[in-house]
C-alpha cells in the first residue's frame, strides 16, 4: 500500500495536468500531420485506383444487398410454405372451392385469413408484394404496395364469375376492385414450375418492370412426399429509382439502372464482372458498369463519380490542412486542459485523501467521487477496500488469537497440548533452578484404551477422552498443569511439592478419579489409568529427561497390573529397554512360529485320583531370553495386541495335540484352553476362534475355554452374548480364578458357564486358615447351588486334597499330582494314570461327578 501511495505522490510532483495535456496534444498533432501527408499522396498518386476500388466496393455492396433481398424473399416465402395454418387454408380452398356453387362465407373467410398471413410476411421482410396460387395455378390472394400503403387482395366468385376484392391495410372492409396491379398475374407462369429447384425449395428470378427491376421468389407447396402441387407462392421486391437513389446516398456513389445494351457495350466493351471493374473517364466523370442477367433480357448497373468534385476536395484539403493543424492543436490543448482540470484534478485529490485515510488506519467511509466514470468506481472501490482491510485486519487478529490458542491447546478436549506443556515445563525449570525447589512430572496413560476404540468405535473413544479430561481438570490445584499430549496420554506438572508423601497423595487423588465409570453415549465404561512420576532435580534436570523418565515409570505401573503408579528409578531404563527388546522378540516369534510350545497340566478326578482332563499352558523358548514363563510375556502380548495371533496358535496346537491323544487311545473328558479378554472383546477374533474349533476335528463337548472374571465384569451383557454363542456350539466354559476381584453372585446365575475354578490364593491357606476355609466353602456351595462343576487350582499338599475331597470338590489341579508337562511326557503320564482303570469305568465316574 505504501509503495503505491509513494508512486501517486511522485506522479503529482511533475504536474499531472500539464503533462497529460501536452502528451495528448502532441499525439493529436502527430496523427493529423501523418494523416495529412498520407491523404495528399494517396489522392494525388492513387486517385484512379481508389476510384476503381470505390466502384468495386459499391458493386460488391450492391451484390450483397441483392443477395440479402434474395435471402429475405426466400425466408419470407419459406415461412408461408411451412405455415400449417396457411397450408390448411389453401388445402381447404383446393378441395371445396366450386366456382359455380361458391361457398361465399367459408371460402372467402379462408382467403381473408390467408391474405392476412401474407401481409404479415411481406411487411416483416420489407418486400413489395406477395401472391399465392392454388393447385391449378390460379391466383387466390395477394398483397401489393403502392404510395398509400399495402393492399390486401383476394379473388371470390359469384355465379361462376371471378371478382377481385381489395382493402388497404389501415381499412377494415374489403371492396370490389377492377384491375390487377403491375407485376401481378392471375395465372402462375408455367416455366417457373419446370425448374428442378422448386422441388426442393424456392427459386429467385429477376424481371424488368418498366424502368425498374423486380426480384421475385417462387416456391411450390407439395402434398407430403407425393410430389403433388397444392399451391404456388411468389414474393417480390421492386428496385426502383428511389431505391437506387437511397442506395447511392448510403454508399456515397451514384449507381443507376440501364437497359441500353449498345450504350453499355460502347462504354466498357465485354468485361463487366464484379471481380474486375474497368473504369473509363471523361473530363467530367468516371464510369463503371455491372451486367446482370434477368428473365428475357439483361440489366446494367451503372456507377458514376464526378471528377470535378474530387479534384476540388483534393485542392481544398491541401489549402486547409495547415489551418486545420493549428486549430486542432490549439483547440485540443485548451479542451484537454479544461477537461483534465475539471474531470481529473479534483477527483484525484479526493481519491488521494481517501487513500491517505487508509494509510492512517482510518477505515471510516469517505464521501465518494461523483464523476459518473471509472474514477467514481475507483472511489467506491477505495471505500470497499477500506472496509475490506478493516475486516481483514479484524479477521487476522481473531485468527491470530485462535491460532495461538489452537497451537497451545488440544482440539478435542480443550486441554493444554504438548507444546503448551513443554513451555510451562521450561518455565518451571527456569524458575526452580535458582532456588533448587522440587517439582514433579506425571505421565498418565489410560489402561487398554485401544480396546475401547476397537470394540466401541473411535467416536466413543473420543467421547471417553473428553469425559476423562473433564474429570481430571477438576483435580488440579494451584501449581498443577494438566495437558493432553496425544492419544490417551496426559502429562501433569506439579509444582511446589513439599515431600514424597504429599506427592503420593496427589497421585492417588488422580487415580481415584477413575473409580467411578464414565458415561459415554449411554454406555458405562470402566477404565483405569497407569501413572509414572519423575521428580526434579533427582530424576532429571531438563524437560526431555523428566518426560522420558515419567513415561518409563508409567510402563512400570502397567506391568505391575495397571491402575497403579510408579516412581522413576535408575533401573527403569534397563527395564524399558528389556521390555522393548522383548516386544520385538515376541513379534519375531509369532512370525517364526517355532518358538512357542504347549505344556499340559493334568486335572485329576477327586473320586478316582485318575487324570480326566488337561489344561494347555503356553511356554516361549526365545533364542534371546531363553525359556520365558507366561507371567513375563502374556501381559505384554495383551497390551500390544499380539495376544490375538498367539491365542489362535494356542487353540490350534492344543486341539491338534488333543486329537493326537485320542488317536493313541488316551481318552480324556476335555482339554482346557485359556482365552484372553482381548480376544473375546473383538468380534472378528471371536469368529476366528469359532472357525478353528469347527475345523479342528475335536468334538465341541471335549473343549473347555477358560475365561477371567474381569472380562465378564467389564460388560456383562456383551459377555453373556459371546459366551452363549460358544455354549450353543457345545463348548464348555470355565471361570478362572473365581472370586479374586469381583462380586460374582450378581451375574453368575446369568452366565452360561459350566465350571468354576477355585483360585490358588484360596487353596494355599487350607486347611489351617479360617478365611480360606470360609471362602472355599462359599465358592463350592455357590457352584453346587447353580449345578456347576468345581476345579481347585494350586493343590500341593495332601491335607489340602483331603479337605477338598470332604467338601465334594470335583477336580484337582496342582503340583500334588503333577506339574505342567511337555506333550510327550503328558502321554506317558496319561498311560500310567489310566493303566489300572478301563476307559468305560472312567467315563461312568466322570458322568456321576457331573450329575452331583
Amino acid at each position: 500500500m505504501n509503495k503505491y501511495l509513494n508512486l501517486l505522490r511522485n506522479g503529482r510532483k511533475f504536474n499531472l495536468l500539464t503533462k497529460l495535456s501536452l502528451l495528448v496534444t502532441s499525439a493529436v498533432l502527430l496523427v493529423v500531420v501523418a494523416l495529412g501527408f498520407y491523404f495528399n499522396d494517396f489522392l494525388k498518386d492513387r486517385f484512379l485506383d481508389d476510384t476503381q476500388q470505390r466502384m468495386q466496393r459499391g458493386f460488391v455492396r450492391l451484390a450483397y444487398n441483392l443477395k440479402e433481398i434474395e435471402h429475405e424473399l426466400r425466408d419470407g416465402i419459406a415461412f408461408i410454405g411451412n405455415d400449417e395454418k396457411t397450408i390448411a387454408s389453401v388445402d381447404l380452398i383446393n378441395k371445396y372451392q366450386d366456382k359455380s356453387n361458391y361457398n361465399l362465407f367459408l371460402i372467402d373467410e379462408e382467403k381473408k385469413s390467408v391474405v392476412s398471413e401474407l401481409l404479415s410476411r411481406v411487411k416483416l421482410s420489407f418486400n413489395s408484394d406477395i401472391s399465392i396460387y392454388d393447385q391449378n395455378g390460379e391466383l387466390i390472394a395477394f398483397v401489393s404496395k403502392d404510395d398509400e400503403g399495402y393492399q390486401l387482395n383476394f379473388f371470390s366468385y359469384e355465379a361462376g364469375q371471378r371478382k377481385l376484392f381489395r382493402r388497404y391495410e389501415q381499412h377494415a372492409v374489403y371492396s370490389p376492385a377492377q384491375a390487377l396491379p403491375k407485376g401481378i398475374a392471375f395465372t402462375h407462369k408455367d416455366y417457373y414450375t419446370a425448374e428442378e429447384q422448386l422441388l426442393h425449395g424456392s427459386s429467385i428470378t429477376y424481371h424488368r418492370q418498366g424502368d425498374d427491376v423486380v426480384i421475385r421468389s417462387h416456391q411450390s407447396i407439395f402434398q407430403g412426399d407425393t410430389g403433388k402441387v397444392i399451391a404456388h407462392i411468389e414474393m417480390s421486391r421492386i428496385l426502383d429509382k428511389q431505391y437506387f437513389a437511397n442506395f447511392s446516398r448510403d454508399i456515397d456513389l451514384d449507381i443507376s439502372l440501364s437497359f441500353d445494351v449498345m450504350k453499355a457495350n460502347a462504354v466498357l466493351g465485354e468485361n463487366l464482372s464484379v471481380q474486375h471493374i474497368d473504369i473509363t473517364q471523361s473530363d467530367q466523370e468516371y464510369l463503371g458498369v455491372l451486367k446482370k442477367e434477368i428473365v428475357s433480357g439483361v440489366v446494367y448497373f451503372v456507377a458514376r463519380l464526378d471528377k470535378a468534385a474530387l479534384n476540388a476536395m483534393l485542392n481544398a484539403s491541401r489549402s486547409q490542412f495547415l489551418l486545420l493543424l493549428v486549430a486542432v492543436a490549439v483547440t485540443t490543448l485548451l479542451l484537454m486542459r479544461y477537461l483534465i482540470r475539471r474531470r481529473l484534478e479534483l477527483p484525484l485529490n479526493s481519491l488521494m485523501e481517501q487513500i491517505r485515510k487508509i494509510e492512517r488506519q482510518d477505515y471510516s467511509a469517505s464521501d465518494e467521487v461523483r464523476t459518473g466514470d471509472e474514477l467514481e468506481d475507483i472511489s467506491a472501490s477505495v471505500n470497499q477496500l477500506a472496509l475490506a482491510v478493516h475486516d481483514r485486519e479484524s479477521q487476522l487478529q481473531q485468527a491470530r488469537k485462535e491460532q495461538e490458542y489452537l497451537s497451545d491447546h488440544d482440539a478435542l478436549t480443550g486441554l493444554p497440548n504438548r507444546r503448551h506443556f513443554s513451555k510451562r515445563l521450561e518455565h518451571a525449570l527456569d524458575s526452580t533452578r535458582e532456588n533448587r525447589a522440587q517439582f514433579a512430572v506425571m505421565f498418565l496413560d489410560l489402561d487398554q484404551f485401544k480396546l475401547v476404540n476397537d470394540t466401541l468405535g473411535h467416536h466413543i473413544g473420543d467421547e471417553l477422552l473428553v469425559q476423562v479430561a473433564n474429570r481430571l481438570v477438576q483435580q488440579p490445584g494451584s501449581g498443577q498443569t494438566l495437558a493432553r499430549i496425544g492419544g490417551d496420554e496426559f502429562n501433569i506438572l506439579i509444582e511446589g511439592v513439599g515431600d514424597i508423601q504429599q506427592l503420593k497423595e496427589i497421585v492417588g487423588q488422580y487415580l481415584a478419579q477413575f473409580h467411578e465409570p464414565f458415561l459415554c453415549a449411554g454406555l458405562e465404561i470402566d477404565i483405569s489409568a497407569s501413572i509414572g512420576v519423575a521428580t526434579f532435580p533427582r530424576d532429571g534436570e531438563d524437560s526431555v529427561s523428566l518426560i522420558k523418565h515419567a513415561d518409563l515409570a508409567m510402563y512400570k505401573s502397567k506391568d505391575k497390573g495397571r491402575n497403579n503408579y510408579s516412581f522413576y528409578s535408575d533401573d527403569l531404563a534397563e527395564y524399558a529397554q528389556k521390555r522393548a527388546d522383548m516386544t520385538a522378540a515376541l513379534k519375531l516369534a509369532i512370525e517364526a512360529g517355532d518358538q512357542f510350545e504347549l505344556y499340559y497340566q493334568p486335572k485329576t478326578s477327586v473320586l478316582t485320583h485318575k487324570i480326566d482332563a488337561v489344561e494347555a499352558l503356553i511356554r516361549w523358548r526365545s533364542p534371546n531370553f531363553g525359556m520365558v514363563p507366561p507371567g513375563q510375556f502374556i501381559a505384554l502380548a495383551e497390551e500390544t495386541g499380539l495376544i490375538v495371533p498367539i491365542g489362535l496358535w494356542v487353540l490350534k496346537q492344543g486341539l491338534r495335540d488333543f486329537l493326537e491323544l485320542q488317536r493313541e487311545g488316551i481318552q480324556l473328558e476335555h482339554i482346557s484352553l485359556n482365552v484372553s479378554n482381548v480376544q473375546l472383546r473383538n468380534d472378528e477374533t471371536v469368529a476366528a476362534l469359532k472357525d478353528v474349533i469347527a475345523a479342528s476335528g475335536v468334538a465341541p463337548d471335549h473343549i473347555e475355554l477358560e475365561i477371567t472374571e474381569s472380562y465378564i465384569a467389564d460388560d456383562v451383557n456383551h459377555a453373556i452374548g459371546v459366551l452363549q454363542s460358544f455354549r450353543d456350539m457345545g463348548v464348555g466354559l470355565a471361570i478362572d480364578d473365581f472370586g479374586t476381584g469381583y462380586s460374582s453372585m450378581s451375574y453368575l446365575k446369568k452366565l452360561p458357564v459350566t465350571r468354576i475354578k477355585i483360585d490358588k490364593s484360596f487353596v494355599d491357606g487350607l486347611p489351617g486358615s479360617e478365611d480360606s476355609i470360609t471362602l472355599t466353602n462359599s465358592v463350592i456351595a455357590l457352584a453346587k447351588n447353580f449345578g456347576l462343576a468345581i476345579t481347585a487350582e494350586g493343590v500341593e499338599l495332601e491335607s489340602q486334597l483331603v479337605f477338598l475331597e470332604q467338601q465334594c470338590c470335583d477336580q484337582i489341579q496342582g503340583y500334588y499330582f503333577s506339574k505342567p508337562l511337555p506333550f510327550n511326557e503328558l502321554k506317558d503320564y496319561c498311560r500310567s494314570s489310566l493303566k489300572h482303570s478301563s476307559k468305560n469305568s472312567n467315563v461312568i465316574q466322570l458322568q456321576s461327578v457331573k450329575s452331583q
